[in-house]
Protein backbone atom coordinates (compact mmCIF):
# COMPACT_ATOMS: atom_id res chain seq x y z
CA UNK A 1 0.00 0.00 0.00
CA UNK A 2 3.37 2.46 -0.47
CA UNK A 3 4.27 5.21 2.06
CA UNK A 4 1.50 6.67 3.70
CA UNK A 5 2.06 10.08 6.12
CA UNK A 6 1.13 9.70 10.07
CA UNK A 7 -1.73 11.95 9.63
CA UNK A 8 -3.65 9.84 7.32
CA UNK A 9 -2.50 6.76 8.96
CA UNK A 10 -4.19 8.57 12.61
CA UNK A 11 -7.77 8.89 10.05
CA UNK A 12 -7.63 5.43 8.66
CA UNK A 13 -7.50 4.10 12.07
CA UNK A 14 -10.61 6.58 13.18
CA UNK A 15 -12.32 5.07 10.12
CA UNK A 16 -11.55 1.53 11.59
CA UNK A 17 -13.02 2.14 14.86
CA UNK A 18 -15.84 3.77 13.82
CA UNK A 19 -17.77 0.86 13.38
CA UNK A 20 -21.48 -1.11 14.34
CA UNK A 21 -19.64 -3.63 15.83
CA UNK A 22 -18.00 -1.44 18.28
CA UNK A 23 -20.76 0.17 19.56
CA UNK A 24 -22.74 -3.36 19.56
CA UNK A 25 -20.18 -4.20 21.86
CA UNK A 26 -20.08 -1.63 24.22
CA UNK A 27 -23.89 -1.94 24.62
CA UNK A 28 -22.76 -5.55 26.55
CA UNK A 29 -20.83 -3.13 29.04
CA UNK A 30 -24.21 -0.84 30.16
CA UNK A 31 -25.11 -3.04 33.00
CA UNK A 32 -22.27 -2.04 34.92
CA UNK A 33 -23.39 1.77 34.58
CA UNK A 34 -21.43 4.33 32.99
CA UNK A 35 -19.00 5.49 35.94
CA UNK A 36 -17.49 2.00 35.87
CA UNK A 37 -18.56 0.92 32.61
CA UNK A 38 -16.39 4.09 30.92
CA UNK A 39 -13.61 3.11 33.84
CA UNK A 40 -13.83 -0.35 31.92
CA UNK A 41 -13.31 0.93 28.65
CA UNK A 42 -10.66 2.91 29.02
CA UNK A 43 -8.83 0.07 30.81
CA UNK A 44 -9.06 -2.09 28.36
CA UNK A 45 -8.61 0.23 25.86
CA UNK A 46 -5.37 1.26 27.28
CA UNK A 47 -3.95 -2.51 28.13
CA UNK A 48 -4.92 -3.76 24.34
CA UNK A 49 -3.27 -0.70 22.63
CA UNK A 50 0.00 -1.44 24.68
CA UNK A 51 -0.06 -4.35 23.06
CA UNK A 52 -1.24 -3.58 19.67
CA UNK A 53 1.16 -0.54 19.75
CA UNK A 54 5.07 -2.70 20.43
CA UNK A 55 4.74 -6.28 19.53
CA UNK A 56 2.44 -5.25 16.48
CA UNK A 57 2.92 -1.33 15.06
CA UNK A 58 6.04 -0.41 16.18
CA UNK A 59 8.05 -3.82 15.66
CA UNK A 60 6.40 -4.06 11.68
CA UNK A 61 7.30 -0.59 11.15
CA UNK A 62 11.06 -0.97 12.63
CA UNK A 63 11.40 -4.50 10.52
CA UNK A 64 9.65 -3.20 7.72
CA UNK A 65 7.50 -5.83 7.50
CA UNK A 66 3.63 -7.29 8.36
CA UNK A 67 3.18 -8.17 11.91
CA UNK A 68 2.81 -11.64 10.33
CA UNK A 69 5.85 -11.83 8.95
CA UNK A 70 7.48 -10.07 12.08
CA UNK A 71 6.88 -13.03 13.83
CA UNK A 72 9.73 -14.95 11.94
CA UNK A 73 12.08 -13.82 13.85
CA UNK A 74 11.14 -15.80 16.81
CA UNK A 75 8.37 -18.63 15.29
CA UNK A 76 10.61 -19.49 12.10
CA UNK A 77 8.61 -19.38 8.33
CA UNK A 78 6.81 -22.65 9.78
CA UNK A 79 5.67 -19.99 12.01
CA UNK A 80 4.83 -17.06 9.67
CA UNK A 81 2.89 -19.77 7.77
CA UNK A 82 0.60 -21.15 10.71
CA UNK A 83 0.11 -17.23 11.17
CA UNK A 84 -0.55 -16.07 8.28
CA UNK A 85 -3.39 -18.96 7.62
CA UNK A 86 -5.16 -18.05 11.33
CA UNK A 87 -5.19 -14.43 10.83
CA UNK A 88 -6.76 -15.03 7.31
CA UNK A 89 -9.43 -17.05 8.98
CA UNK A 90 -9.82 -14.47 11.78
CA UNK A 91 -10.05 -11.42 9.12
CA UNK A 92 -12.22 -13.85 6.89
CA UNK A 93 -14.77 -13.57 10.05
CA UNK A 94 -14.52 -10.15 10.99
CA UNK A 95 -15.77 -9.54 7.20
CA UNK A 96 -18.60 -11.55 7.98
CA UNK A 97 -19.58 -10.00 10.99
CA UNK A 98 -19.39 -6.69 9.52
CA UNK A 99 -21.68 -7.16 6.52
CA UNK A 100 -23.85 -9.01 9.27
CA UNK A 101 -23.75 -5.98 11.64
CA UNK A 102 -24.45 -3.52 8.95
CA UNK A 103 -27.44 -5.23 7.20
CA UNK A 104 -29.19 -5.76 10.56
CA UNK A 105 -28.47 -2.02 10.99
CA UNK A 106 -29.59 -1.12 7.41
CA UNK A 107 -32.40 -3.07 7.84
CA UNK A 108 -33.74 -1.92 10.96
CA UNK A 109 -33.43 2.00 9.84
CA UNK A 110 -34.65 0.85 6.17
CA UNK A 111 -37.97 -0.61 7.78
CA UNK A 112 -38.50 2.27 9.99
CA UNK A 113 -37.86 4.98 7.57
CA UNK A 114 -39.45 3.18 3.72
CA UNK A 115 -41.29 0.14 5.24
CA UNK A 116 -38.35 -1.95 3.49
CA UNK A 117 -36.04 -4.57 4.53
CA UNK A 118 -34.00 -7.70 2.85
CA UNK A 119 -30.99 -9.42 4.10
CA UNK A 120 -29.85 -10.15 0.72
CA UNK A 121 -30.09 -6.85 -1.10
CA UNK A 122 -28.51 -4.91 1.99
CA UNK A 123 -25.62 -7.16 2.24
CA UNK A 124 -24.56 -7.34 -1.22
CA UNK A 125 -24.58 -3.64 -0.89
CA UNK A 126 -21.95 -3.13 1.87
CA UNK A 127 -20.16 -5.93 -0.12
CA UNK A 128 -19.88 -4.07 -3.38
CA UNK A 129 -19.23 -0.86 -1.58
CA UNK A 130 -16.25 -3.20 -0.05
CA UNK A 131 -15.24 -4.17 -3.10
CA UNK A 132 -14.96 -0.46 -4.98
CA UNK A 133 -13.17 0.65 -1.89
CA UNK A 134 -10.72 -2.26 -2.39
CA UNK A 135 -10.24 -1.10 -5.91
CA UNK A 136 -9.90 2.36 -5.63
CA UNK A 137 -6.31 3.53 -6.21
CA UNK A 138 -3.71 4.12 -3.43
CA UNK A 139 -3.40 8.10 -3.19
CA UNK A 140 -7.22 8.45 -3.97
CA UNK A 141 -8.59 5.99 -1.79
CA UNK A 142 -6.72 7.47 1.05
CA UNK A 143 -7.67 11.23 0.35
CA UNK A 144 -11.41 9.64 0.22
CA UNK A 145 -10.91 8.28 3.06
CA UNK A 146 -9.64 10.90 5.23
CA UNK A 147 -12.92 13.26 4.01
CA UNK A 148 -15.52 10.40 4.32
CA UNK A 149 -13.79 9.34 8.19
CA UNK A 150 -14.22 13.29 8.98
CA UNK A 151 -17.75 13.19 7.69
CA UNK A 152 -18.23 10.21 10.59
CA UNK A 153 -16.75 11.65 13.04
CA UNK A 154 -19.09 14.72 12.78
CA UNK A 155 -22.09 11.94 12.45
CA UNK A 156 -21.26 10.06 15.37
CA UNK A 157 -21.08 13.08 17.29
CA UNK A 158 -24.59 14.09 16.16
CA UNK A 159 -25.79 10.77 16.49
CA UNK A 160 -24.61 10.72 20.20
CA UNK A 161 -26.46 14.41 21.10
CA UNK A 162 -29.39 13.24 19.36
CA UNK A 163 -29.90 9.66 21.84
CA UNK A 164 -28.75 11.95 24.66
CA UNK A 165 -31.40 14.29 23.99
CA UNK A 166 -34.11 11.66 23.00
CA UNK A 167 -33.55 9.01 25.43
CA UNK A 168 -35.09 8.43 28.73
CA UNK A 169 -33.21 7.57 31.89
CA UNK A 170 -34.57 3.63 32.51
CA UNK A 171 -33.46 0.61 34.30
CA UNK A 172 -31.68 -1.96 32.29
CA UNK A 173 -32.44 -4.75 35.29
CA UNK A 174 -33.53 -7.20 32.62
CA UNK A 175 -29.91 -6.82 30.67
CA UNK A 176 -27.31 -9.71 30.96
CA UNK A 177 -25.05 -9.18 33.60
CA UNK A 178 -21.45 -8.66 33.22
CA UNK A 179 -18.19 -8.41 35.51
CA UNK A 180 -15.87 -5.54 35.59
CA UNK A 181 -13.16 -8.32 34.39
CA UNK A 182 -15.18 -9.17 31.28
CA UNK A 183 -15.91 -5.74 30.40
CA UNK A 184 -12.18 -4.58 30.53
CA UNK A 185 -11.65 -8.20 27.81
CA UNK A 186 -14.52 -7.30 25.94
CA UNK A 187 -12.05 -4.26 25.01
CA UNK A 188 -8.81 -5.42 25.00
CA UNK A 189 -9.99 -8.59 22.51
CA UNK A 190 -11.29 -5.86 20.34
CA UNK A 191 -8.10 -3.95 19.97
CA UNK A 192 -6.11 -7.56 19.73
CA UNK A 193 -8.48 -8.04 16.83
CA UNK A 194 -6.15 -5.53 15.03
CA UNK A 195 -2.62 -6.99 16.14
CA UNK A 196 -1.79 -8.76 12.76
CA UNK A 197 -3.56 -6.06 11.20
CA UNK A 198 -1.67 -2.98 11.65
CA UNK A 199 1.74 -4.08 10.34
CA UNK A 200 0.11 -4.11 7.41
CA UNK A 201 -0.04 -0.19 7.02
CA UNK A 202 2.99 0.69 9.58
CA UNK A 203 5.85 -1.32 7.71
CA UNK A 204 6.46 1.22 5.00
CA UNK A 205 7.71 3.92 6.73
CA UNK A 206 11.35 6.08 7.75
CA UNK A 207 9.77 6.97 11.35
CA UNK A 208 8.81 3.38 12.76
CA UNK A 209 7.03 4.90 16.20
CA UNK A 210 5.70 8.13 15.19
CA UNK A 211 3.92 6.34 12.61
CA UNK A 212 3.00 3.39 15.13
CA UNK A 213 1.63 5.93 17.88
CA UNK A 214 -0.45 8.02 15.51
CA UNK A 215 -1.96 4.66 14.06
CA UNK A 216 -2.75 3.07 17.68
CA UNK A 217 -3.97 6.93 18.56
CA UNK A 218 -6.57 7.00 16.28
CA UNK A 219 -8.16 3.64 17.04
CA UNK A 220 -7.69 4.57 20.81
CA UNK A 221 -9.65 7.96 20.32
CA UNK A 222 -11.99 6.82 18.32
CA UNK A 223 -12.74 2.94 19.48
CA UNK A 224 -13.14 4.45 22.89
CA UNK A 225 -16.04 6.43 21.96
CA UNK A 226 -17.51 4.03 20.10
CA UNK A 227 -17.56 2.13 22.93
CA UNK A 228 -19.02 4.83 25.05
CA UNK A 229 -21.70 5.60 22.62
CA UNK A 230 -23.04 1.39 22.88
CA UNK A 231 -22.78 1.64 26.41
CA UNK A 232 -24.57 5.25 26.89
CA UNK A 233 -26.95 4.23 24.44
CA UNK A 234 -28.24 1.40 26.76
CA UNK A 235 -28.00 3.09 29.88
CA UNK A 236 -30.37 6.27 28.66
CA UNK A 237 -33.14 4.71 26.51
CA UNK A 238 -33.42 1.23 28.23
CA UNK A 239 -32.81 -0.18 24.88
CA UNK A 240 -29.95 -3.11 24.49
CA UNK A 241 -30.57 -3.20 20.63
CA UNK A 242 -28.60 -0.17 19.15
CA UNK A 243 -30.69 -0.47 16.03
CA UNK A 244 -34.05 -0.18 17.46
CA UNK A 245 -32.66 3.18 19.05
CA UNK A 246 -31.50 4.73 15.86
CA UNK A 247 -34.62 3.28 13.88
CA UNK A 248 -37.21 5.63 16.42
CA UNK A 249 -34.82 8.57 16.89
CA UNK A 250 -35.02 11.70 14.29
CA UNK A 251 -31.49 10.53 12.28
CA UNK A 252 -32.33 7.74 10.53
CA UNK A 253 -31.47 8.43 7.10
CA UNK A 254 -27.78 10.25 8.27
CA UNK A 255 -27.46 7.32 10.58
CA UNK A 256 -28.25 4.90 7.66
CA UNK A 257 -25.18 6.75 5.62
CA UNK A 258 -23.24 6.74 8.83
CA UNK A 259 -23.49 2.77 9.48
CA UNK A 260 -23.06 2.04 5.77
CA UNK A 261 -19.75 3.91 5.19
CA UNK A 262 -17.90 2.86 8.88
CA UNK A 263 -18.76 -0.37 7.51
CA UNK A 264 -16.85 -0.04 4.42
CA UNK A 265 -13.95 1.88 5.75
CA UNK A 266 -13.54 -1.08 8.87
CA UNK A 267 -13.87 -4.11 6.44
CA UNK A 268 -12.00 -3.01 3.19
CA UNK A 269 -8.85 -2.96 5.65
CA UNK A 270 -9.58 -6.72 7.32
CA UNK A 271 -10.40 -7.80 3.40
CA UNK A 272 -7.25 -6.27 2.25
CA UNK A 273 -5.24 -7.68 5.21
CA UNK A 274 -6.56 -11.27 4.96
CA UNK A 275 -5.39 -11.14 1.32
CA UNK A 276 -1.73 -9.64 2.02
CA UNK A 277 -1.70 -12.90 4.15
CA UNK A 278 -3.18 -15.47 1.60
CA UNK A 279 -0.87 -14.07 -1.13
CA UNK A 280 2.02 -14.16 1.51
CA UNK A 281 0.94 -18.41 1.91
CA UNK A 282 0.20 -19.00 -2.07
CA UNK A 283 3.24 -16.45 -3.46
CA UNK A 284 1.02 -14.33 -5.62
CA UNK A 285 1.19 -10.66 -6.12
CA UNK A 286 -2.63 -10.02 -7.56
CA UNK A 287 -3.59 -8.77 -3.78
CA UNK A 288 -6.48 -6.75 -4.66
CA UNK A 289 -8.01 -9.71 -6.41
CA UNK A 290 -7.67 -11.94 -3.23
CA UNK A 291 -9.69 -9.25 -1.24
CA UNK A 292 -12.49 -9.64 -4.18
CA UNK A 293 -12.23 -12.62 -3.15
CA UNK A 294 -12.45 -12.75 0.59
CA UNK A 295 -15.51 -10.00 0.51
CA UNK A 296 -17.92 -12.23 -1.35
CA UNK A 297 -16.74 -15.08 0.77
CA UNK A 298 -17.15 -13.40 3.99
CA UNK A 299 -20.74 -12.17 2.13
CA UNK A 300 -21.85 -15.54 1.67
CA UNK A 301 -20.75 -16.54 5.46
CA UNK A 302 -22.82 -13.10 6.43
CA UNK A 303 -25.69 -14.07 4.52
CA UNK A 304 -25.90 -18.17 5.66
CA UNK A 305 -24.03 -18.22 9.71
CA UNK A 306 -25.69 -17.34 12.88
CA UNK A 307 -24.15 -14.31 14.91
CA UNK A 308 -24.96 -16.07 17.84
CA UNK A 309 -21.22 -16.81 18.47
CA UNK A 310 -20.01 -13.46 18.29
CA UNK A 311 -18.57 -12.74 21.56
CA UNK A 312 -17.33 -16.81 21.65
CA UNK A 313 -15.32 -15.36 18.60
CA UNK A 314 -14.02 -12.22 20.27
CA UNK A 315 -12.35 -14.64 22.79
CA UNK A 316 -10.93 -16.99 20.14
CA UNK A 317 -9.32 -13.93 18.43
CA UNK A 318 -7.73 -13.42 22.41
CA UNK A 319 -6.90 -16.97 22.81
CA UNK A 320 -4.79 -17.13 19.88
CA UNK A 321 -3.21 -13.30 19.51
CA UNK A 322 -2.40 -13.02 22.71
CA UNK A 323 0.25 -15.60 23.67
CA UNK A 324 1.64 -14.92 20.18
CA UNK A 325 2.56 -11.37 20.62
CA UNK A 326 3.12 -11.91 24.17
CA UNK A 327 6.19 -14.44 23.47
CA UNK A 328 7.32 -11.71 20.47
CA UNK A 329 7.31 -8.99 23.02
CA UNK A 330 9.63 -11.05 25.51
CA UNK A 331 11.75 -12.43 22.81
CA UNK A 332 12.21 -9.00 20.79
CA UNK A 333 11.95 -6.21 23.40
CA UNK A 334 13.69 -8.14 27.01
CA UNK A 335 15.53 -10.60 25.92
CA UNK A 336 17.07 -9.58 22.16
CA UNK A 337 17.02 -13.55 21.49
CA UNK A 338 14.88 -16.47 21.27
CA UNK A 339 13.90 -19.93 22.45
CA UNK A 340 14.13 -22.72 20.48
CA UNK A 341 11.30 -22.94 17.91
CA UNK A 342 9.70 -25.81 19.54
CA UNK A 343 9.67 -24.12 23.28
CA UNK A 344 8.56 -20.90 21.87
CA UNK A 345 5.33 -23.08 19.98
CA UNK A 346 4.98 -25.32 22.99
CA UNK A 347 4.45 -21.93 25.27
CA UNK A 348 2.24 -20.35 22.48
CA UNK A 349 0.21 -23.83 22.96
CA UNK A 350 0.08 -23.21 26.81
CA UNK A 351 -1.34 -19.70 26.29
CA UNK A 352 -3.98 -20.88 24.02
CA UNK A 353 -5.25 -23.00 26.38
CA UNK A 354 -4.37 -21.01 29.75
CA UNK A 355 -6.16 -17.96 27.63
CA UNK A 356 -9.58 -20.39 28.62
CA UNK A 357 -8.56 -21.37 32.01
CA UNK A 358 -7.75 -18.05 33.18
CA UNK A 359 -11.09 -17.14 31.66
CA UNK A 360 -12.79 -18.62 34.56
CA UNK A 361 -10.87 -16.94 37.36
CA UNK A 362 -12.48 -13.33 35.82
CA UNK A 363 -9.18 -11.18 37.03
CA UNK A 364 -10.66 -7.93 37.46
CA UNK A 365 -8.35 -6.62 34.29
CA UNK A 366 -9.25 -8.98 32.47
CA UNK A 367 -7.78 -12.14 30.73
CA UNK A 368 -5.14 -10.84 28.71
CA UNK A 369 -3.55 -8.57 31.39
CA UNK A 370 -2.73 -11.86 33.72
CA UNK A 371 -2.15 -14.08 30.20
CA UNK A 372 0.53 -11.61 29.25
CA UNK A 373 2.52 -11.14 32.62
CA UNK A 374 2.55 -14.66 33.28
CA UNK A 375 3.65 -15.98 29.49
CA UNK A 376 5.91 -13.53 29.76
CA UNK A 377 7.24 -14.70 32.84
CA UNK A 378 7.35 -17.97 32.07
CA UNK A 379 9.46 -17.70 28.52
CA UNK A 380 11.49 -15.19 29.88
CA UNK A 381 12.64 -17.29 33.04
CA UNK A 382 12.46 -20.34 30.81
CA UNK A 383 15.28 -18.50 28.60
CA UNK A 384 17.59 -17.92 31.93
CA UNK A 385 17.87 -21.64 32.11
CA UNK A 386 17.95 -22.99 28.17
CA UNK A 387 20.09 -21.87 25.54
CA UNK A 388 18.60 -19.26 23.56
CA UNK A 389 19.44 -18.45 19.85
CA UNK A 390 19.85 -15.18 17.36
CA UNK A 391 16.76 -13.54 16.59
CA UNK A 392 16.26 -15.01 12.78
CA UNK A 393 16.52 -12.69 10.18
CA UNK A 394 15.83 -12.92 6.34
Amino acid sequence: MGHTKPSGLFLLWVGAAISIAEIVTGTLIAPLGWQSGLLAIILGHIIGCFVFLLPAGYLSAQQNQTAINATKSVFGQQGVWLFSLLNAVQLLGWTAVMIVNAQLAMNGISKSLFGYQSVAVMSVIVAVLIIIWLLMDHSWLFKINNVIVVLLAIGMVLMLWTIIHEGRLTSHANLAPISFGTAVELNVTMALSWLPLIGDYTQHTDHPFKTSMASVSGYFVASIAMFALGMLTVILTGQSDFTTVLSHSSMGLIALLIIVFSTVTTTFMDAYSAATNIANLVKTKRVNLVAIGITVLGLLIAMFVSMAYYQNFLYAIGAVFTPLFAILFVSVFLMHQRLSLPLNFIWWVIGVFGYSWLQKLDFFLGTTFFLLLLLGLGVYLTGLVTKKYPLMTD
